[in-house]
This record gives C-alpha cells, structure tokens and sequence, in this order.
C-alpha cells in the first residue's frame, strides 16, 4: 500500500537535503567566518544552536547599520531577510535577543580584539606605502560603570593612514594603561611601523619594549610627567635652530591654528633609550577676527634618524596622532553613542566596542570618510551591511 500524506519519508527527505545544502554552503563560507571560527566558543558543546561565527558576523552587520545595543542588534537581526542571515551562516532559527546578549557577553574579550585585528591587519598590508604609523592610546567607557564605581578602560592601536584597529586590550581593574600599553604592542606585528603615543607612555620601559621587543620605532611627547627629560629636552639650544617645518594654517571651528617645528640631533644627552631626535613644535591659535594669539610650546622625541625621519615626515606623524581621537573614540562617542551604552554585563563592553571599532575600520577601508553617513546607508539596505562585514 502506498505511504499516506502523514507519511514522515518525505519531510525526512526533505530536511536531509536542507542539512546537505547548508553544509556545501558552509565549505564556501566567508572569509571573515573562517576568521572568526578561531575566537574560542565560551559555550558547553551541548545545546548550541547557532555557530559563534555566525553571531558575531551578524552582530557585526547589526552595528554597522547603527545598532549600538543587544536589543537593537536583535531587533535588526529579526528584521532582515531571511537571505542576509543566511550569507552569515544562520539558516534555520533567527536568535533571540536573551541569546545573542548571553553569547556576546561571555566572548573572551581580548581573544576576539587579537582574532579581529590580526584580520584586519593583514588584509591591509597592499593599501599601506612606506612606513606605517600606529597611534596608541585609551579610553573608558563611562556608561558601562558597574556599582564599584569602575567603568571598563580600553587601550587600542589604529594605523594613521587607513584608520584600522590592529588591537585592543582591557585595562586591569587595578592597573592603568602603562603596563596595558606594553602588552599590547607585544601582541601586534608591527615590526618595522612607527609608534606614537602620548605623554603617559613617555616611559624608558615603553621605549625599550617598542625597540626590542616589537622591533618598531616610536615618537613620543614629553611633558612634565617626566620632568627631568622635559628639563633635558628644553635647555637644547632652540633659539639657534631654524624652523626647518610649518604645516598650512588651519582654519576650523571657529579659530585658525599655525605649527612650526624645529628639530635637533640628540644622540646622547637625554639619557632616554633609543632617542635620536628632540622635536619642538610651537602652536600658535587664535579667534577667527581676534588680534592676540596664545602661544604653547610642546616637546616630543623620536627613535629615528634625521635621514630616515625628515622633518616633515615628523611633523605629519606628530599630527597624525590624533587620528585615534579624531577618527575613532570621537566616532564611537557620537555615532554610536558609546558613552550612554549600559551593556555592563561580563566581557559585553569590550565586545560592544571591538564591533564598532571593525565597523569603523571597514567603513574607512571601503572609502567612507563620514561613518555616520555609511551606517544609514547601510541600515536602509541590509544586503549592503553583510557585504561590507563579509567582503570589506
């Protein structure tokens, strides 16, 4: 007698074929899916649903279409096209928030920065040409205080020409960023690139670590958290050296801002490891239509030679340090408006911010300037999203 319509042979057959489609479909996946594949899975081997992979790539679309929380990333998640999830490897089921927020929050922050970055950096090295600049530096973000009164304190690496995070690392609750510092440059390859930080990090420890250990170079500005290098580096005869460097006035904001910088050989002398060049760059700024300008004189010191590092390739790296505040922390702050961010819970603010840093990082590698501009184009259209996270 033939089988009913209640027959289970053919649904049987059917879901077979769905499971041997989705894992041809898987030996084809993304690039950044095997990437991600080596981030380690927080989760017990049973019950597990959805591949980490696959969570951390639509979360990743999420953000770039302006989620800034587990709820709107969720909610972006339950709203696109059944076909988007699928180019991300989720098929069947879409994640719920309660899923997507346990999972994300239990990510070993620091694994996933190092998985990311490691990405990111190497799928970069044709667009940089000569030496490339890094800029270290930290930011806390304020909205995740917990009720210890102790916000998370993040420490990032982010190149000066393409704006790409290479790293990031948490700060220890009990630390500060110094030693952070260090452990992160350690984890990086960066041999060769130049590395900028700021007074904090003007330390003969940093030096030391950033020459001998990372095989790098670095520039670094002294003020008077060392006061006797600050000492060392002003009584250099400045007022017997040219201008040798001044960068096109700005105008900006309201007020225009001019730049001199005058250089010296310093092979000994400073008793600073490593040190080649003292820098004094002279700031002048003024209201647009005022008459007085005010005057700030700043010191920084370089590793490298005077043939190896001109005077305006120093100034460009002295200026391009800001390119961490400008392009990154700023963005974070305003467009994804990281500092009233409440994900408080487990490792869930470091990865928050590791998605918006290679959100960030991928906008500016596809050639967007404005990063808020991007993520409403990529919000309007989802299949632009995943082909940014999956392609850029």
């Amino acid at each position: 007698m033939p089988a009913g319509t209640v027959s289970p042979i053919d649904p049987d057959l059917d879901q077979l074929t769905r499971f041997s489609r989705a894992a041809d479909d898987d030996t084809q996946m993304s690039g950044l899916l095997a990437v991600l594949d080596q981030v380690p899975d927080p989760r017990a081997r049973r019950g597990r649903r959805y591949r980490l992979s696959s969570l951390i790539a639509v979360a990743l679309c999420a953000v770039a279409a302006g989620a800034c929380s587990f709820t709107a990333i969720a909610d972006w998640v339950s709203g696109v096209p059944r076909q988007v999830l699928q180019r991300c490897g989720i098929r069947f089921r879409v994640p719920c928030e309660a899923t997507l927020r346990q999972v994300l929050s239990r990510i070993d922050g620091d694994a996933l920065d190092e998985v990311l970055g490691r990405c990111l950096s190497g799928a970069g090295d044709d667009v940089v040409v000569g030496r490339r600049a890094v800029a270290v530096d930290g930011k806390t973000i304020r909205g995740a205080r917990t009720a210890a009164g102790r916000a998370p304190h993040l420490v990032a690496a982010v190149t000066h020409e393409d704006v790409v995070v290479l790293g990031q690392r948490r700060t220890a609750d009990k630390s500060n960023e110094i030693p952070t510092v260090r452990a992160l440059l350690r984890g990086l390859d960066i041999a060769g690139a130049v590395v900028t930080v700021d007074a904090m990090h003007t330390q003969k420890t940093t030096a030391r670590c950033v020459r001998e250990q990372c095989h790098a170079e670095y520039v670094m500005v002294v003020k008077a958290n060392q006061p006797g290098l600050l000492a060392r580096v002003g009584d250099q005869p400045w007022d017997q050296v040219p201008v040798v460097w001044s960068d096109p006035p700005e105008r900006g904001h309201g007020r225009e801002e001019r730049r001199d910088y005058k250089i010296v050989t310093v092979t000994r002398g400073l008793r600073f490891p490593y040190a080649c060049q003292a820098v004094q760059v002279t700031r002048r700024r003024r209201v647009i239509g005022a008459d007085a300008w005010s005057i700030e004189v700043v010191y920084a010191i370089c590793s490298l030679p005077a043939e190896q590092a001109p005077p305006r390739q120093l100034a460009a790296w002295i200026r391009g340090h800001w390119t961490i505040e400008n392009k990154l922390h700023h963005v974070r702050d305003v467009t994804f408006d990281e500092d009233r961010s409440t994900v408080r819970s487990g490792h869930g603010p470091q990865v928050m911010a590791t998605l918006r840093n290679t959100v960030i990082s991928l906008c500016h590698r596809a050639g967007h300037s404005n990063i808020a501009r991007a993520c409403r184009r990529l919000a309007a259209d989802p299949y632009q999203a995943v082909g940014l996270i999956l392609e850029g």
